[in-house]
């Protein structure tokens, strides 16, 4: 029986979760604590990916 993987688009990882969802993730967590008003979603996904990279090279 064959096994079918589905790869994710954006960045991979053998385990747990993608690069890409903890960014989403941690961008969420930064929209929330500004209040979650709308209107700096780009924002919030630089600085998530500017954090969890830099998580990444320690």
């Amino acid at each position: 029986m064959a096994v079918k993987t589905q790869k994710k688009s954006g960045s991979s990882s053998m385990f747990g979760e993608s690069i890409s969802d903890k960014i989403r993730k941690r961008a969420q967590e930064l929209f929330e604590k500004r209040g979650s008003n709308p209107g700096d979603a780009l924002s919030d996904w630089l600085e998530a990916e500017k954090q969890i990279k830099s998580e990444l090279r320690k």
